[in-house]
């Protein structure tokens, strides 16, 4: 058996998955979470289980997207993590959203949003770049150089580049936890958990 709750809480969307080793369950996302996850993860974990029929004692295991993303909303994902692996006596995993994606994209941009800032990174080629400004990311996308879009919130940049996303059929999508099911699922495979002893800083992956 296998059943593994995946919590994302990185910045302001709230987003669950339900899997059974790497196939996918049931996945819910709430987009209007705005920081306010203190007040809505635990209710869709109740949920999540009760649209699936199961109990909080069918979880093998329970992992948790430890950044980058908002301090508070990691901390918050983290702690929810570790209450349900020490009360349940299960393996806790953590997981990062770069590797995972650049597993299964070559090219891509991930712009993510925190409570005060935005933060933007582009694999390119192999290549990372930080916060490239938005004159080199429209040509990017002009000579359709860029697959894919990743993003953290509804508003901000992504409402400036719809149009030009649109009109170029570039694929765009809302991070999601069923993006991250095969990597928590190898991780459970081969045992790599969250040790009690281990330090988990997350403070250096936060923005």
């Amino acid at each position: 058996m296998a059943f593994i709750l995946i919590i994302e809480t990185a910045t302001t969307i709230c987003s669950l998955s339900l899997s059974y080793k790497n196939i996918l369950l049931k996945n819910i996302n709430f987009y209007n979470c705005y920081f306010q996850h203190i007040n809505s993860l635990h209710f869709f974990l109740r949920k999540i289980l009760t649209i699936c029929n199961l109990e909080f004692l069918f979880l093998d295991a329970i992992a948790f997207n430890n950044g980058p993303g908002s301090y508070t909303s990691l901390k918050l994902g983290l702690a929810t993590a570790k209450g349900i692996s020490y009360a349940l006596n299960i393996p806790l995993i953590y997981f990062n959203f770069k590797p995972a994606l650049k597993e299964l994209y070559n090219n891509f941009f991930l712009l993510i949003k925190d409570k005060y800032s935005q933060y933007n990174i582009l694999y390119f080629e192999n290549k990372i770049f930080f916060n490239i400004n938005k004159y080199h990311l429209f040509q990017l996308i002009k000579k359709n150089l860029i697959k894919n879009f990743f993003l953290y919130t509804r508003y901000d940049l992504y409402l400036e580049l719809y149009n030009i996303l649109k009109l170029n059929k570039i694929k765009y999508y809302f991070i999601n936890t069923k993006y991250f099911i095969n990597i928590v699922y190898s991780k459970y495979k081969h045992n790599l958990f969250l040790k009690e002893k281990e330090k988990l800083y997350i403070k250096y992956n936060y923005i």
